[in-house]
This record gives C-alpha cells, sequence and structure tokens, in this order.
C-alpha cells in the first residue's frame, strides 16, 4: 500500500491497474457476493471516500487481489474520523426515535442505509413514532456553515426525481436517488447550520428515503427498500413531520402486503394512519387509509377493506390539492378508483373491479408504462374472475406488449400470475397466443 493511501484510493489504483471499470468492478463484486445492489456510483462513492464500504471489504479482497488486512489498515483513519462505536440500528435496545436529533442520530441513518440490517421490526418503528415526542433539531457545528438554498435545491432535485419514477426505468434511477440521499445524510452529519435549515434537510432526506425505498421495491430489492422507509421515519420524526413519516410507513405497509407479511401490513398501515391523522391533509389521509384497505384486502379482511375505502372516498372529497405537500401530487379520483379496483380483485369481487379499473386505464396518461401494465394486469384478472376469459387474455397481451423493456419486478410478477392463471384456458386461442408470447419474452 501507498504511504496515506485511503481505502478508496487504494481501491481505485489496483481497479485501473488491472485495466477495470467503475462498472466492471460492480458486476464482479455482484456476481462474488450474489447480492445486486453494487453499482458503479456505489464504487465511485467508495473511491472518492463518501462512503466506506465496510461490508464489501472481504469481496473487494477477493475480486481484485487485495489483502484483507492491507484493506482493513486502509479503511481505518476514515473509521476513526466517524468515530468508532457503532451507531444503533434498529431492533436493538436503543430507541429508533430518539427525543431529540444529534450527529449519533445521522450516524445511525447512514448507517442502516449503507449496512444490511434487514431484521428491523418495522412495527416498532411505528409505535415507538407515535409515542416519541416531536424533538428539537440541534446546530452540529462541524464542517462549513450550510444555508437554506441548499435544502431548496435538494427539493427541486428530489421532486425532478419522483416525476422522473413515472417513467425511466429504476435500474437507471436508483443509483441517482440513493446518491442524492447518502450526499443529504452527510451534510446532516458534517455540516453545520441553523435549526430552520435543519429542519428542511431532514425533510428533504425524509422525501428521498421514500423515493428510494419506492423505487428499490418496484426493483425487487425489498430488504434495501426497507432499509430506506425506517431511515426516512427517523429523518421525518427529526424534522418533525409527522405527515411524512406516515407515508414512509404506509409505503413500507404495502410492501410488507405485497411480499407475505399481511399482518405486519396491517399493524403498521394501521399505526401510519393513526399517526398522520392529526396534522395531515385530506389528501394525505386518503393516501394511508388506501393503504390500510389494501394491507386488509391482502389479509383477506372484506369487512375492515370496506370501511377504510370508505373513509379513503370521504377524505379525498375534502382534498384541497393547495394545501397538500409535493409528494402526494400524483393521487387524482382515478387512482382512487384504481386502488378501489385493485382491493375488489384481490378480494375475487370482479363485479365491483371491473368498471373501477377499465374507466381508470381508459383516462391513464400512457407515457406512465409502468402503472399502466400494472393497472392493466389487474383488469385482466378481474375479467378471468368473472370467467370472461377471451377479454382477460387481450388485456394480458396488452399488458406483454407495455411491460416489455420496463424495469419492475412487480409488472414482471403480475405478467407471470397471468400467465399461470390463463393456463387451464389453453384451448381459447387467444389465450395461448398469449402464453407463447409470453414464454418467448421470458426466454
Amino acid at each position: 500500500m501507498h504511504q496515506h493511501e485511503t481505502v478508496g484510493t487504494l481501491i481505485a489504483r489496483v481497479r485501473r491497474e488491472q485495466g477495470r471499470t467503475q462498472q466492471r468492478l460492480a458486476d464482479l463484486l455482484c456476481q462474488a457476493s450474489g447480492d445486486a445492489t453494487v453499482t458503479r456510483h456505489e464504487v465511485s462513492r467508495w473511491e472518492r471516500g463518501v462512503r466506506l464500504p465496510t461490508r464489501w471489504l472481504p469481496w473487494i479482497s477477493t475480486v481484485l487481489g487485495i489483502s484483507l488486512d492491507e484493506l482493513e489498515a486502509a479503511a481505518a483513519p476514515m473509521r476513526g474520523r466517524r468515530g468508532q462505536a457503532a451507531p444503533p440500528v434498529p431492533g436493538s435496545a436503543t430507541p429508533w426515535c430518539t427525543d431529540e436529533w444529534s450527529r449519533a442520530d445521522a450516524e445511525a441513518v447512514a448507517h442502516a442505509l449503507t449496512d444490511n440490517h434487514a431484521d428491523a421490526l418495522a412495527a416498532r418503528v411505528a409505535h415507538e413514532w407515535l409515542l416519541a415526542d416531536t424533538p428539537q433539531v440541534y446546530e452540529m457545528r462541524s464542517g462549513r456553515r450550510v444555508g437554506a438554498a441548499l435544502a431548496d435545491t435538494i427539493r427541486r432535485r428530489g421532486d425532478h426525481l419522483r416525476r422522473m419514477d413515472d417513467i425511466v426505468g429504476g435500474t437507471d434511477l436508483y443509483p441517482a436517488i440513493a446518491g442524492e440521499l447518502a450526499d443529504t445524510v452527510r451534510v446532516l452529519r458534517e455540516g453545520s447550520y441553523t435549526e430552520e435549515t435543519g429542519r428542511a434537510l431532514l425533510t428533504v432526506g425524509a422525501e428521498l428515503a421514500q423515493l428510494a425505498g419506492w423505487v428499490a421495491s418496484d426493483l425487487g430489492l425489498h430488504a434495501q427498500a426497507e432499509r430506506d422507509y425506517l431511515a426516512g421515519v427517523r429523518l421525518a420524526h427529526g424534522a418533525g413531520d409527522r405527515p411524512l413519516a406516515a407515508n414512509l410507513l404506509s409505503t413500507l405497509s404495502y410492501q410488507m402486503a405485497n411480499t407475505g407479511r399481511e399482518t405486519e401490513a396491517v399493524l403498521v398501515a394501521r399505526s401510519a394512519e393513526a399517526g398522520g391523522r392529526g396534522e395531515a391533509t385530506a389528501s394525505v389521509r386518503a393516501l394511508l387509509l388506501e393503504r390500510v384497505a389494501w394491507a386488509h384486502a391482502r389479509a383477506d379482511q372484506p369487512r375492515e377493506c370496506d370501511r377504510a375505502l370508505g373513509a379513503a372516498d370521504d377524505a379525498f372529497e375534502r382534498s384541497r390539492p393547495g394545501e397538500d405537500p409535493e409528494w402526494v401530487y400524483w393521487l387524482n379520483r382515478d387512482e382512487m378508483n384504481v386502488m378501489a379496483g385493485r382491493c375488489y380483485t384481490e378480494l375475487r369481487r370482479p363485479l365491483r373491479a371491473e368498471p373501477l379499473l377499465r374507466t381508470a386505464v381508459d383516462r391513464y396518461d400512457t407515457t406512465h408504462v409502468r402503472e399502466m401494465s400494472l393497472y392493466l394486469s389487474w383488469l385482466a384478472e378481474a375479467y378471468l374472475q368473472a370467467r370472461e376469459v377471451d377479454e382477460a387474455a387481450r388485456v394480458a397481451t396488452r399488458v406483454l406488449d407495455i411491460a416489455v423493456g420496463i424495469d419492475s419486478a412487480r409488472s414482471n410478477a403480475r405478467l407471470s400470475l397471468l400467465a399461470g392463471q390463463l393456463a387451464s384456458h389453453e384451448s381459447a386461442p387467444v389465450v395461448r397466443e398469449f402464453r407463447e408470447r409470453f414464454a418467448e419474452s421470458v426466454a
């Protein structure tokens, strides 16, 4: 190792000596570890000293042929600057939401975002968040002073990324969002700023964490998404923004409901709705109640689902868009109807689901291809439940046409589900054509 060489410069030097690009190193690390979360952007952050690749050091040692002792020695000074003690993690004895925001909180968020603590107890986080008092943000006096203009810039960039999610695949988008989030947390850890600017930074960081979790979940990276969501809860709590914290927990409940954790999903969704109720706008309440309804639908609880859908509809009727936070911009009547239609499909009520879904997709913005493919897939399933097999196959074929090129684990899972459900109807030519084309796309 060269004198005074950091772990980042060591990795960069050996990589270049071996004629490998950052992308090639990322690919090799994914192959060696079986973990597909390493990207070129992550390698760049290691090499620039933005992030310490703690859990990746053994794999870097294997791929680049650097001894692990040498890597650990190069990483030691960076660990020293950032503190020797490991920050608290979800599920430990340390409360997840403390009474005041501190540097230790920022360290914990950074740790949760970068290390593998997928055993976080989301239900516990939800209840601690509900019980804890809103904290005061303290100035952190290290590094140069940060002004309100930076928080405004990060917010505008986050809004742009949120709208890009409507049309850009997650593989391209997630590294950009994760980079923005990591850089925002770094400012929180190392900057100094006024209380007002601190709250603004915490808020935009929480919004970025919600978006990062959403995109990671759509890519099928569920453990990473959960880490992003729970880190966002802590950031939102630090900012004193209960509706935003509620949205993060509610979005996490949506992932849980879709990944076989229906009982937890109900608990977390209801906790989120209760926690945001007092301060949330009508639109935000409608969104939170929609996710309560979805959790109940997935748990096969029709009565509770109906109650939540009715409450969501009542809340939406009182919406005043001018009062809403930016992150709920997408919620409109068609989106409300789609969620209701999906719930009724899940509960096997196709006669209630079909008109809601069909009307909404007929008006839907076709540039939002991922959502269009997902919503059509639910319409196809509703037709199949109603024994309209040919129509179900035709709509499923539309889903297949739209989904080509979409980088979405959810879209792929829905297509696989439809192909399986239609398998017993292959005597119908339109079904046979769909299944043949689906098989070709999988191959």
